[in-house]
């Protein structure tokens, strides 16, 4: 039995979307989307450029995830705070909800 290239080409297209569903629903690429998405936010803030995402996780009580930076100004310009930018929602994590100089 001969596999000819077309077949080839379907079990390698396959291979992937099975990967990129499993990467997506087990939470690695929304991670990923997550801190993308806070990044650009504080890039259009002011100072935001002297922030440096530290880390990100999933909050269960706000089904979104949380991004916390550190390294910029407060302000009043003090240096070393930190900041924590929430991104809805838990698959599709794009829009930022929550930023902590700015809670209200």
């Amino acid at each position: 039995m001969k596999i000819t290239s077309k077949k080839k080409i379907n079990a390698v297209i396959g291979i992937f979307c099975a990967v990129f569903v499993v990467l997506w629903f087990s939470g690695v690429l929304p991670k990923l989307a997550a801190k993308s998405a806070a990044e650009k936010y504080m890039e259009s803030q002011l100072y935001g450029e002297y922030y440096k995402a530290e880390y990100t996780e999933y909050s269960p009580a706000h089904d979104s995830y949380f991004v916390y930076f550190s390294g910029g100004p407060n302000p009043s310009g003090e240096m070393g705070t930190t900041r924590h930018i929430g991104v809805y929602y838990r698959y599709f994590p794009f829009f930022v909800w929550y930023d902590s100089m700015y809670p209200g």
